[in-house]
């Protein structure tokens, strides 16, 4: 099983940016658009257009991969699996759904755990 957080792709993105306050916004600004994307996803499955729903599907998965979303981005790739049926793709937006609610509340977590830290550590050298 994939981890909720990849903090390998994180650190990677954080050095990409050169900035972990940087790579925290873009995590950040994933998690705010999460929940549009699987309507988008869902929207264009329901429309049967295959070029909207790859488009829709792969673009998640890519920007999950990037925002260390590990859960997010393996479910994203067996929907682009070939031969999904209908039950199977619904029941995998259902289950993508669940891993987009389970990363949101890690990372608020972690964004909080690092205030904290933050917090703390100012204390001590103040």
């Amino acid at each position: 099983m994939q981890p909720i957080i990849d903090t390998a792709a994180v650190s990677r993105l954080a050095a990409d940016i050169g900035s972990p306050r940087a790579a925290a916004s873009f995590v950040s600004r994933f998690t705010d658009l999460l929940d549009e994307r699987i309507l988008v996803i869902e929207r264009s499955f329901r429309s049967a257009n295959p070029t909207q729903w790859h488009d829709a599907v792969a673009g998640l998965r890519s920007a999950a991969a990037t925002a260390g979303a590990g859960r997010v981005q393996a479910t994203a790739a067996l929907l682009l699996a070939a031969d999904l049926d209908a039950r199977t793709a619904l029941a995998l937006i259902g289950q993508l759904r669940s891993d987009a609610r389970i990363f949101t509340l890690a990372h608020s977590s972690l964004c909080e755990e690092q205030a904290f830290a933050e917090r703390l550590a100012m204390r001590r050298f103040a």
